[in-house]
């Protein structure tokens, strides 16, 4: 298994049986998801090296670059909820988030997931593991394709957060996504931004609440020069 596991057949073999499941929101899916990427993790040194790529030129450069996306993934999200809402006619679904508004416990548990789990866990295994070492075993040239197939796979996994939920992960997963492939495969720009996004999404919501009016985010996106109409 292992040697098989080396093979250019295999090793593609390997990283599609992690892709697959993806395409499936469903308990079972992600259990497959995270046992073939886990599978794959320990028994091909290929894809541990393709996948644990760290630093972009420097740890200081890698982190202001996450910064920066972090909060421009941040500024765009509020804002661009109650429009989204209203053109799907759906809600953003929050209910997983209950009484982060108003509890520190929770505040305090949601930003460790959203560092931890979300910052570094899920750019570990959507950015390093299936684009690193998907765009390795497929061509350099695939890993744009990559970045927006994986974009869409992480925003539609997402279904517990509704329509508008799924849109709003999908572009911040592009945005990581293109992070991470224009800082030459590293890891750790995608993943300050992604916690830096988490961060801030969770502390806004703790210390201002939830939403923000229509009418707000149509002035604000405006004042920014937003380029689309804005229904």
């Amino acid at each position: 298994m292992k040697a098989w596991l080396q093979t250019s057949r295999g090793m593609l073999c390997a990283w599609l049986a992690a892709l697959l499941p993806l395409f499936f929101v469903t308990d079972f899916a992600e259990m497959l998801w995270l046992g073939f990427t886990f599978l794959a993790l320990v028994f091909s040194k290929a894809s541990r090296q393709a996948t644990f790529q760290w630093v972009y030129k420097s740890v200081p450069v890698s982190i202001a670059i996450g910064l920066a996306i972090g909060v421009v993934v941040f500024a765009i999200d509020f804002p661009l909820t109650p429009i989204l809402e209203e053109a799907t006619g759906t809600k953003l679904n929050t209910t997983q988030l209950e009484g982060l508004d108003q509890e520190f416990g929770v505040y305090v548990e949601w930003m460790l997931k959203g560092i931890l789990l979300g910052g570094i866990l899920e750019e570990i295994l959507f950015r390093g593991f299936l684009i690193g070492w998907g765009a390795q075993l497929l061509g350099k040239r695939w890993a744009w394709v990559l970045v927006v197939l994986i974009a869409l796979l992480f925003g539609f996994g997402h279904v517990n957060q509704g329509v508008v939920g799924q849109i709003l992960t999908g572009i911040a997963g592009l945005l990581f996504g293109l992070t991470y492939v224009a800082c030459g495969c590293k890891l750790l720009p995608a993943m300050i931004a992604h916690g830096t996004a988490n961060a801030l999404t969770v502390s806004k919501i703790y210390f201002f609440g939830y939403g923000m009016s229509i009418e707000t985010s149509r002035t604000l996106l405006g004042s920014w020069g937003y380029p689309f109409p804005l229904m």
